[in-house]
Order: structure tokens, then sequence, then C-alpha cells
């Protein structure tokens, strides 16, 4: 199989070489890190070393170069890859707040050297000490094997093919998150939707469940909520969690559930126009679910994403791109009929999304992929334990404030597979270790009875 491989190390190449031309007519100080246009750095690992006085800080050392699949592919098209006369060394940073992904698991003390490697730097950060040595500040750093898998899908082999999924887990090869967890975990609020293929006219990513439209049937890529319970045995199989009068193209998303599971919060994306917030109610637990009646207080506007604050009924934090990005509002009808912006230190002009609250009000958002926790007038992040930062979004404690549940991603080709996980938390920000949801089981529930026990019956 022929194809166009990726444009970036050509791109890169052609760079390099006219900064080495730029230095021989002496335009280049061969002394000092002179700033050049951001580029996606590959090469092999020579090795990694810390930085003195700068902690979680390392240097990793590559031999600057082309992976050997692309260069092999590039030749077979009959464009070979320009070449970087004498060898070129690159010198990686890699620091707390650098994305390190590595397949099987691995860290980078365990890579052997000559492990091909990929640096996407932070951007401003591609530097140029003279004609030999190219300088960048990794925003992520990984393997050629995870990133081929990411961006290069047709160098991977058998990624054409989906994966067969079993709809009675909860994580599969398509995108499940939104995670709402009630009765310290044991019953799960979540959506799921397909992950689309990376080429087109191929098979969607993605547990085929009851209730999710098949896009093959004309309906789209949608997404569709889902509950499932932990028993003794593990989780139930997920159900579809049905509303009235549900259209085919139009997405649903639930953000926010009561502890008797009677009263829910619904994103609604319709095919065209903007999202709204609609609420449903119903008698019990066990009755199906009433009619989605649009929250009217949150204006004309796009809203998405509503929770209550903890012990309201009234008081709804939700995102919006009504002020011009993506931000976060409260609607507080005691002060105001119409919805507010929150604190700056909040809302930036970066985008804010999903929030939810813990049990004493403390708002989680996500800011891009970051996620992040509001409280005590300060702003700071949730990180998962390790020396670098590992990306987690849409994060939901339970209502004792014991665990968290999030979503973590997959670097997979157009859509990153999303999944569920599950850590301790507490309120400072810390997390246990995380475990993926299907796996997870907690020692008792939140009212000290085992787990699967005090939960409604479905």
């Amino acid at each position: 199989m022929t194809f166009q491989v990726a444009k970036t190390f050509t791109r890169w190449s052609l760079v390099a070489l006219a900064i080495v031309a730029a230095a021989g007519c002496n335009m280049v100080n061969p002394d000092r890190p002179t700033p050049q246009p951001d580029t996606i750095v590959f090469g092999n690992l020579l090795q990694v070393t810390p930085v003195k006085n700068a902690e979680g800080t390392v240097r990793v050392d590559l031999r600057v170069g082309a992976p050997r699949l692309l260069v092999n592919e590039q030749e077979k098209q009959g464009r070979p890859t320009p070449s970087l006369q004498g060898g070129t060394e690159g010198v990686v940073t890699a620091g707390p707040d650098t994305v390190v992904v590595l397949s099987g698991g691995r860290s980078l003390k365990d890579l052997p050297g000559g492990t091909e490697m990929v640096a996407i730097p932070i951007p401003g950060t591609t530097r140029m000490v003279g004609t030999k040595k190219v300088l960048v500040d990794a925003a992520y750093l990984m393997d050629f094997t995870t990133y081929r898998r990411w961006r290069l899908p047709k160098l991977e082999p058998g990624s054409e093919t989906p994966p067969t999924d079993d709809p009675s887990r909860i994580n599969s090869a398509g995108i499940e998150h939104a995670p709402v967890p009630l009765h310290g975990g044991t019953v799960l609020y979540f959506t799921a939707r397909y992950r689309r293929p990376w080429k087109p006219g191929g098979a969607v990513y993605g547990a085929r469940r009851a209730g999710l439209p098949d896009p093959a049937k004309g309906g789209g890529i949608v997404d569709r909520p889902f509950r499932t319970a932990l028993k003794g045995t593990g989780w139930s199989e997920p159900k579809a969690v049905v509303f009235p009068k549900m259209d085919e193209k139009t997405s649903y998303e639930i953000s926010w559930v009561d502890a008797d599971e009677t009263r829910c919060l619904v994103t609604v994306t319709p095919p065209k126009g903007v999202s709204w917030v609609a609420v449903s109610s119903r008698p019990k637990a066990t009755a199906p679910w009433g009619k989605l009646q649009r929250m009217e207080a949150l204006g004309k506007e796009d809203a998405r994403d509503a929770v209550y604050l903890a012990g309201s009924h009234t008081m709804v934090v939700f995102s919006t791109a009504r002020s011009g990005s993506q931000d976060l509002f409260l609607l507080s009808p005691k002060k105001s009929a119409n919805p507010m912006p929150l604190d700056p230190r909040i809302n930036t002009p970066g985008s804010e999304w999903c929030p939810r609250v813990g049990p004493k009000n403390e708002l989680l958002f996500c800011r891009g992929d970051r996620q992040l926790l509001y409280v005590g007038g300060v702003v700071r992040p949730i990180r998962l334990p390790g020396a670098f930062r590992k990306v987690l979004t849409e994060a939901n404690p339970t209502h004792d404030g014991s665990w968290v549940f999030f979503c973590r991603p997959s670097y997979t080709p157009v859509d990153q597979d999303q999944n569920i996980w599950v850590a301790r938390w507490s309120p400072d920000g810390k997390l246990g270790e995380p475990v993926a949801v299907d796996q997870w089981r907690p020692d008792t529930g939140a009212t000290g009875h085992p787990a699967g026990k005090n939960v409604p019956k479905r």
C-alpha cells in the first residue's frame, strides 16, 4: 500500500536545511539560541538526564532524523527525505507540564538508546544553536509507535479494522465521557458515542449499544446517556436512558442527576442550531423519565454542561459561548434574573467547559485539556500521580467527596478514544492512582454498606 506520508518531517527538514544554509552565511550566531518556527522534532534517543535545580525536569537528547518507516515510504514514492548533513542534535526539555506518552506503559528511564522519539514543542520554544543543535521545550513527548498510531494511522498495521467491543462493559474503543457518579460511585450515568473512522467509508469505533443510533443507517454520530450500577459481580450492562420524543439526529448528554434519581439536567444538541439545557423528572427511580423541558431561565443563547450547586435546585452553573468564548456562567435567581459570568480567575480567553461541583461546592472545570479546581478563591490544577502531566478532563466527584470519576484519552486518529477512570480524591486537588472504571471496586459504598447495596433497583 502506498500513500502520502505526513508532511511534518519533510517540512521540518526543509526548515532545518534553511537554518543550516543561513548559518553558512553568518546569519546565525553559533553560540546563541536563535528562535525558529515551531516544528515537531523526530529523532533517536541518546540519553535522559535530570536538569539541575529544576525539580521534575529532564533533558532528553536525540539524534535528529526521520523515523525509518517514514524514510522507507518516502523512498517508495520517489520522494527521498532531505538529509541533515553532519548530524543534528536535538535537546528536548520535558518538565512537570509535559505530557509524556509511551507505548506499553513504559517510563522514560525504561527506554533503550536508539528508541525513535517525537517531541511536539510548546509554542514559541523552538530554537537553534549554530547549525547542529535544535532546542525545544516539549508540550508532548512520545515514542514514534504512539505517534504513528495517533497521527499516521496508515502506517499502523491493522488500524483499519475496529476492535469488537463488549457492550456489557462501560469503556470501549468509542468515546465514553461525562461521568455522573451517585451513591458513592456505585451508580454511574455516562454518555457514549461512536468514534469516527480515520479512513473515509470505514466502520465507526465503539461498542454497539442498544439505544445508540447506528450512523450507518443515516443517523450520524450522536451522544446518548446510559446508566449502570455496581453489584456483587461487577457493573451491570449499561442501559440507555430514554426520554420521550428523542430525535435520532440530536445528541443528549446528562450532566447532573439528584441522589434519588428523580431529576436530571440534560444538554440537548440538535444537528442545527445551538445546544440547550433541559430538565427531566419522574416520580420515582423505577419510573420512566419525563418530558425534556427547556430551562428558559438560562436564556435563548447556547447553554450546556449544567449542574446545580450542592444543596440547591435553583442555582445553576453552566458553560456557554455567548460572551464570545466558551466560559462558565452562574444563574442565581435571588441575585439576578439573568445568568452572569463567573470570576475572571475562572473565565479566560481560553475555553472553559464541563463545570462540576464537589460536596462543599468546590468548582471543578476544564480549560482546554486541563482539569482545574477553584476553591478558596484560587484556581489550581488537578493532577494524577507522576512526574509529568497526565491529561484528564470532565472530573466529577462523588457526593461524599471520596472518589472522582474522570476521562482520560488514548491517542487515536481523528477523535481521541476517551474512557472513564476513577481515583481517590482530596479537596486539595490531589488524586490517587487511577483505575479504569470497569476494574474499579470500592471497599464500601458512600453509606458504609458493601458496594452495590442501597442502590435503587432498575
